[in-house]
C-alpha cells in the first residue's frame, strides 16, 4: 500500500467538514440502536496527556465504535480542530514499517512546526508485524510529543506484549491500557432496566423477579450490544450474528496457524466438559488430538481471543494455584457458548432456536450459569480458582492473603443446611456464598444469594462480604 495525503484524507473525511463525523457508519449505526451501551474508555480518556494507550477487548464488541464516538465528542463537543484529528484502520498495512511511514506521513503534514496537540487512533494494531517497532522508533525520535495516540487490538498477547516492550515511553499516567469487554451483567441491567437504583439493596430486593427476568435473557444476548438490540428489539437473533462471530473466531484461529478443524474437535470436549476439571491430555485424548501440548497451545489462543478462561486448582493451604492439576474452562460470555454449542448440535441456520432448546434444559443451563459467575468473579477479584476434595468448591477467589469461597446452586430451592460440609474445609470465620436463583438465607457460615443480586452487588455495592 502506497502511503500519501490522499489515502489518509479518505479515512478522516471530517477534514474537510466536523460535522462529516455524523455520517460515519459506525456512529450512523450506533445512534440508530434501542439501546445505546457507553464504553467506559469515552469517560476514562485523557485528552490533554502524551500517552500511548491500547484498548483491547474481542472483535465485534465495539472497539471500532467507541474510536468514533470518541473523534465525535473531540470533534463536536470539545472542538478540536478537525485536522489534529487522525484514524486508520490497520488491516491492509503490513508491517512496522509501513507503520511509522503512516504515522510519520501524518505528523508532517498535520502540524509542520505546529507544537498543538494531535490525536491519533490505530484500529486493529494487532494485524501490523511488529507493530511496537514502529511505533517505538517514532517516540525515540521524540516525535509523538505532543500527541495522544490510543491502539486497538483483539489479540491480548499480541498487544499487551508489544506495549510491554515500550517501557518508559508510554506516559506518566496510572492506566495505559483499557479493556472493552462484554457488558456484565450489571451494565446489562444498567442498559435494559436504566430505572433499577444498582446500588441500593432495597431496590434489588423489590425487583428481584423482573432481575431474574434479565438474568434469564442475559443467558441468551451475553454482553455483546448487537445481540442485545436484536434479541429486545425483534424477540429473536438473527443466525448471521452467530455466523458472525464464529467466523471471527475461525479467522483469528487460522491467522494464528491453526486448523479450524481442531478448533472444532477441542471445543467438542470443552462442551462436555463445562463444569468439570479435566488435563491437557484427557482433552487431547477425548479429542482425538496427538498431542497434549497442542490442546494446550489452542485453549491458550482461544483465551487471548477472550473465547475461554481456564480456571486452576488452588491448594488451600497454601494458598496457591496447582497447575499442574486438571483444570476447569469456561466460556467468557454466553453469546460465544451458544455459537459453539448450535456448531456442535449442527446448527447452521436457526441458533436462536438451538440456544431457547439449550436453556429449556435445567441441567445444560445450570451450567452456563456457572460459568456466568465465575467470570463475572474474575472480573471482579482479577484471579478464580477452583478446589475438589471429597467435597467441590466451584470458585475461589484471593485478595492479598484472603480466600473467597463461592457456590454455585441454580435450582428452585436451596437450603444453609445443604452445606455444613463447609465447616470441615474453610478457614475459621469465612462463609460459603451460594449463589441461588431465588433463595435468600444468611448463615453463621453460609450466605445464600440469588444470582441477579449477586452478579450486580459483586460489581458495584459492599452489602455482601465476598
Amino acid at each position: 500500500m502506497e502511503i500519501s495525503l490522499q489515502l489518509l484524507q479518505q479515512h478522516n473525511p471530517w477534514w474537510f467538514r466536523e460535522e462529516l463525523i455524523l455520517d460515519d457508519e459506525k456512529i450512523a449505526d450506533y445512534e440508530r440502536e434501542a439501546y445505546q451501551y457507553v464504553p467506559p474508555i469515552l469517560s476514562e480518556f485523557p485528552v490533554n496527556t502524551d500517552a500511548i494507550l491500547t484498548l483491547r477487548g474481542p472483535r465485534q464488541i465495539g472497539k471500532s465504535t467507541s474510536m468514533k464516538l470518541l473523534i465525535r465528542n473531540l470533534l463536536l463537543e470539545s472542538k478540536i480542530p478537525k485536522k489534529h484529528i487522525f484514524y486508520f484502520s490497520l488491516d491492509r498495512i503490513e508491517d512496522y514499517n509501513q507503520l511509522y511511514e503512516l504515522i510519520d506521513c501524518y505528523i508532517r503534514n498535520a502540524r509542520p512546526g505546529n507544537p498543538q496537540r494531535l490525536y491519533v487512533f490505530l484500529d486493529e494494531i494487532s494485524f501490523v508485524r511488529e507493530w511496537q517497532r514502529g511505533v517505538k522508533a517514532l517516540a525515540d525520535e521524540g516525535k509523538l510529543k505532543n500527541i495522544t495516540l490510543l491502539l486497538t487490538g483483539s489479540n491480548l498477547i499480541d498487544i499487551r506484549g508489544g506495549a510491554d516492550r515500550m517501557p518508559g515511553r508510554r506516559g506518566k499516567l496510572s492506566k495505559v491500557d483499557f479493556e472493552q469487554l462484554p457488558m456484565t451483567f450489571a451494565e446489562f441491567v444498567h442498559l435494559t432496566e436504566p430505572a433499577i437504583e444498582l446500588t441500593d439493596i432495597d431496590s434489588l430486593n423489590y425487583h428481584k423477579d423482573l432481575l431474574l427476568c434479565r438474568f434469564e435473557n442475559y443467558l441468551v444476548t451475553g454482553g455483546f450490544p448487537l445481540s442485545i438490540n436484536l434479541f429486545f428489539t425483534r424477540g429473536f437473533i438473527s443466525s448471521y450474528v452467530y455466523q458472525l462471530y464464529m467466523s471471527w473466531i475461525e479467522g483469528d484461529i487460522g491467522r494464528a496457524g491453526k486448523l479450524e478443524r481442531n478448533l472444532y474437535q477441542i471445543m467438542s470436549r470443552v462442551l462436555a466438559h463445562i463444569s468439570t476439571g479435566i488435563s491437557w491430555y484427557g482433552l487431547s485424548r477425548e479429542s482425538g488430538i496427538a498431542s497434549h501440548a497442542t490442546v494446550q497451545e489452542y485453549i491458550e489462543i482461544l483465551g487471548r481471543m477472550y473465547v475461554l478462561r481456564s480456571v486452576p486448582f488452588i491448594n488451600l493451604s497454601s494458598k496457591l494455584p496447582m497447575y499442574r492439576k486438571n483444570r476447569k474452562l469456561y466460556f467468557q460470555d454466553p453469546l460465544i457458548f451458544h455459537c459453539f454449542s448450535g456448531k456442535e448440535m449442527g446448527i447452521g441456520d436457526n441458533f436462536f432456536t438451538e440456544c431457547q432448546r439449550f436453556l429449556n434444559d435445567p441441567l445444560g443451563k445450570s451450567k452456563l450459569v456457572e460459568s456466568v459467575v465465575g467470570m463475572h468473579i474474575f472480573r471482579h477479584y482479577r484471579n478464580c480458582f477452583y478446589w475438589q476434595g471429597q467435597k467441590e468448591i466451584d470458585f475461589i477467589a484471593k485478595r492479598g492473603n484472603r480466600l473467597h469461597f463461592f457456590e454455585v446452586k441454580y435450582q428452585e430451592k436451596v437450603s444453609a443446611a445443604e452445606f455444613q460440609w463447609f465447616k470441615a474445609i474453610g478457614p475459621k470465620g469465612v462463609q460459603l456464598n451460594v449463589i441461588t436463583k431465588r433463595n435468600f438465607e444468611k448463615s453463621q457460615a453460609t450466605n445464600l444469594v440469588p444470582v441477579p443480586i449477586f452478579l450486580i452487588q459483586l460489581e458495584v455495592g459492599q452489602e455482601y462480604d465476598f
